[in-house]
């Protein structure tokens, strides 16, 4: 039997996903989906995912317009929620993002896993709409490595991060 412990989250992961959650409580939705949880990396955004887009040259607000579009029309929100629990949706991107990790040797799950989890699969919505702004699986893989070992300021003449 193979062990599936899931990886200690980092708090940024964290935080991006009760994002997520919020996001969905909000709209009424459900279900978390890939959608949700890429616009809580977006909203957490002070993440190495968040840098890996910026560095690629991503318009942030762009992507977060897309993503929101790709949620539709809003349910009935709960007077009461604030948040969503976790759903089986959120866990298996978490499961996905567990294996990234694993795959890359990291003793943690980070938000750069989530990205990379959301995008492996290019036909789910999210990653459809990270690739109309020309950002796929390899794209990040790159982007990622530049972030943590190559990179040290930020692309082009722009002097900080552009908000989201």
């Amino acid at each position: 039997m193979t062990e599936s412990l899931v990886l200690p989250l980092t708090t940024r992961t964290r935080i991006a996903l009760a994002i997520a959650r919020g996001i969905g409580a909000s709209r009424g939705d459900d279900e978390l989906t890939p959608t949700h949880i890429a616009l809580g990396l977006l909203r957490e955004g002070k993440n190495p995912a968040v840098a890996a887009l910026w560095h690629a040259g991503v318009p942030l607000p762009a992507l977060r317009r897309e993503l929101e579009a790709e949620l539709g029309a809003p349910h009935r929100p709960q007077p009461h929620e604030a948040a969503l629990p976790s759903t089986p949706g959120e866990q298996r991107v978490v499961d996905l993002a567990n294996a990234e990790s694993r795959l890359r040797e990291d003793e943690y799950l980070g938000t750069e896993h989530l990205l990379l989890a959301i995008l492996r699969d290019p036909g789910t919505p999210a990653a459809q709409a990270f690739a109309r702004q020309g950002f796929e699986f390899e794209t990040a893989v790159t982007q990622l490595q530049q972030v943590f070992h190559g990179h040290s300021g930020p692309p082009g003449p722009q002097a900080s991060a552009p908000a989201v």
